[in-house]
């Protein structure tokens, strides 16, 4: 995949996310916060299921049932990680609003992958904490200190 399709991903994700906190958080003063989560996540898997079966490019399900099956166990956590992060995005838009949930839930990633770097934990191995990252990230905090000031 060309390098300018992955930055067009991450920002079309970026942008995404903070579409969807605003309107999950709508469908929970309609439906309550963890079933919005759960109706979030039904629509985007179905929207996966239909983009993972057009992309399958002749690996058939075999393919995936046999790159399942290999996988570590842990690796089946995000799906957890993930109802987390939506569930957090929905009370806390609902509560302090989308640009202070969001500042917030960005410099707690940020941090915390600061750290998942530097372990090695993923695929990408160790990346070293460096000072430019750190400086990066408390200037994000400074950030989110003030967005958060009303």
């Amino acid at each position: 995949m060309a390098s300018w399709l992955f930055w067009l991903i991450i920002i079309l994700g970026g942008v995404a996310g903070a579409v969807q906190a605003p309107v999950n958080a709508t469908l929970a003063q309609h439906i309550r916060p963890i079933p919005a989560s759960l109706v979030s996540f039904i629509v985007g898997g179905t929207a996966l299921l239909a983009l993972t079966l057009f992309t399958l490019r002749g690996q058939g399900l075999s393919g995936l049932g046999q790159g399942l099956s290999t996988a570590p166990p842990w690796s089946f956590l995000g799906g957890l990680c993930g109802a987390m992060v939506v569930s957090s995005v929905i009370v806390g838009t609902g509560a302090i609003g989308a640009n202070a949930t969001l500042s917030l839930l960005t410099g707690v990633q940020l941090m915390a992958a600061l750290v998942i770097d530097a372990i090695g934990f993923g695929t990408a191995g160790p990346i070293p904490i460096r000072w430019p990252q750190v400086l990066g990230v408390l200037l994000i905090i400074g950030g989110m200190k003030l967005v958060l000031t009303r």
